[in-house]
């Protein structure tokens, strides 16, 4: 189910939406285990790049990072990003009373967020090799297509007219940069309160 889905998402994604819309309309909620899951892809893989492959700096020595100050900073991301998709969902669920007159019984705001984020989830794994050039296109890639999802994904899901869905899309990413920034300015917290990684060399 989770393959099928990853799958759907990223090669037939209108097809995708109107098979979740219409799971959703039976009373099918597959998508809180589905985040659970793929939640954890970001942290394991920041994991193994930090402490196992590491990254090297121009013609500098590979760096890496203990495990000891990593594993907590990975168990906080991955907190933080369930955190994350939960509380856009919520926001989901706020707005819709102004583009749609669906319940929420027939779709769960925390449902679109969580499958608009598989991109960004799943692209993830590249942290196991951290290059900072590879991450920042993969970054934009995932960004783009996770956008992409968002706007394709709305007005099916909803059931509304693509105008209305274009500008409700809008307002669920503005809202979900703010939230990125909210998880950036956090990790800073974080780190100056004793969070901080730790080096090897």
């Amino acid at each position: 189910m989770l393959i099928n889905r990853i799958w759907g998402l990223f090669s037939h994604p209108v097809k995708e939406w109107e098979q979740i819309k219409n799971e959703h309309k039976a009373g099918s909620k597959p998508y809180l285990l589905y985040i659970l899951i793929l939640a954890a892809i970001p942290p394991i893989s920041g994991y193994i790049g930090a402490t196992q492959t590491g990254w090297r700096i121009g013609d500098g020595n590979v760096t890496k990072l203990t495990v000891e100050s990593t594993i907590p900073l990975c168990i906080v991301a991955y907190l933080a990003i369930v955190a994350g998709i939960y509380v856009t969902g919520i926001a989901i669920d706020w707005m819709r009373n102004t583009y749609t007159d669906l319940e929420e019984h027939e779709l769960s705001g925390s449902a679109l967020a969580v499958y608009v984020s598989t991109p960004l989830l799943v692209l993830s794994i590249v942290g196991v090799y951290p290059v900072i050039w590879v991450g920042l296109i993969t970054l934009v890639i995932a960004s783009s297509y996770a956008a992409y999802l968002l706007y394709k994904g709305v007005p099916i899901v909803f059931q509304i007219p693509k105008e209305r869905g274009v500008m409700f899309a809008s307002a669920i990413l503005t809202f979900a940069l703010v939230i990125a920034i909210v998880l950036i300015i956090s990790t800073v917290i974080i780190w100056a309160v004793g969070f901080d990684p730790v080096f090897t060399n």
